[in-house]
This record gives C-alpha cells, structure tokens and sequence, in this order.
C-alpha cells in the first residue's frame, strides 16, 4: 500500500490544498483514495478563498463530518504555501476549540432577545455601548465578530442588530447615544435605523484589538 493510501485509510477525512496553478494530478490522486476508502475530502483553493474565510469552512466541515484525524495534503510544496496553510490549520484549530457556531452567528444574543432579562439603563455613549455588547456577548461571539471581514458585517443586522435597536436609546429625540454616534461617525445626518451598522462597525474594530486571531511563528 502506498504511504498516501496508509494516510487516507488512517484518518477520517482528507483536507487538500491547492491554488490555481496547483497540479490536479495530486488533488486527483487524493480524491481517488478517498472514494477508494469511502473517506470524506474537501478542497480548498487559496487563491480564491481568504485565510480565515478558508478556516470557517474547514472548521465546519470537520465539524458536520466528526473528524477526530485528519489527513493533510497540498498541491504545491514551497514557503509561502507551506506558511499560508500553517496558519489556516492553526486558525482552524482555534475555531474548532472555541465550537464557533458558524451556521448562527450571535446565538446568544438571540437567546437574550427571545428571554428577555432585567431591564439595564441605556448606554449614552458610544464607548458605554460598547463596554455593554462587549459585557453581554460570549466569548464564541466576540471572536466570530472580530475575525470577519468587513463584508460580513451585514449578516449581523437581524441579530446583533436588533438588539441595538431594541435595548438602546436611538429613536428619542433627544438620543445622547445618536448624537455621540453622529459625532463619533463624523456623520451628522446619520438616522436613528443606521446607527446599529455604525456601533456594529465600531465595535468590530474594537474586538479585532483584542480577539482576532494572530498567527505567532
């Protein structure tokens, strides 16, 4: 038996890399010993897919598949890919530990919403809001907004979002919270259905401080 027959047979499922100029002979070769085995495989090209991006996925996969062993293989062999997976594997890793939902961003803070707690006076400030969301939400959560990318954030509109909404002081007139905003922002015409987007924005920088994942080599 081949050694890339032994791998796949001895683990759980097989995890390959490649790029756009990556020889589809090897990723070939692969695909067939984990149908021969009947072994799941998932492919992840780099040159379309950012690293933490990659590492969601990967980390879900392994997830839905219960792999405990994994078989690693790639179509290049140099640094910079050898380095580039490194760290995607390390960051999956994390993902993996902290058990990120990825299927529901902010469970808990939908949780908060549907058993509603005792009520808390609303934050005046930007900086205040933040202190809070940073308090009410998990770990799991603080890390999930703090490794998306900027496009992400939309996604986050009908659960972080409207627990801003509906916890925080926006739609008053007199709203301490949208003025701060408004200046913070430097956008004084912001309306009071926007503001969520702006706290949500600020509060990612914010995390991104502190929770988002950095590869130490």
């Amino acid at each position: 038996m081949t050694p890339l027959a032994k791998a796949v047979e001895a683990s759980d499922g097989s995890l390959f890399f490649t790029v756009e100029k990556g020889s589809p002979m090897a990723a070939e070769a692969v695909r067939k010993r984990t149908a021969q085995f009947n072994k799941p495989m998932l492919v992840v090209n780099l040159d379309q897919a950012n690293a933490f991006g990659a590492s969601r996925k990967i980390a879900e996969w392994i997830g839905e598949n219960r792999i405990g062993c994994l078989h690693v293989d790639g179509a290049v062999n140099n640094a910079a890919f050898n380095a580039k997976v490194a760290g995607i594997l390390e960051a999956t890793f994390f993902l993996t530990m902290m058990n990120t939902g990825i299927g529901s961003p902010l469970a808990s803070m939908v949780e908060k919403e549907r058993i509603p707690g005792p009520p808390v006076p609303s934050p005046t400030s930007l900086d205040a809001a933040l202190i809070h969301l940073e308090k009410e939400l998990s770990l799991k959560d603080k890390a999930t907004i703090a490794n998306m990318v900027e496009t992400e954030l939309v996604s986050l509109h009908f659960t972080l979002g409207n627990y801003i909404n509906n916890r925080f002081d926006l739609f008053s007139a007199d709203s301490e919270l949208l003025t701060d905003c408004r200046r913070r922002s430097g956008r004084w015409t912001l309306a009071p259905e926007e503001t969520a987007a702006v706290i949500i924005r600020f509060l990612w920088e914010h995390l991104r401080e502190t929770y988002r994942i950095r590869i130490i080599k």
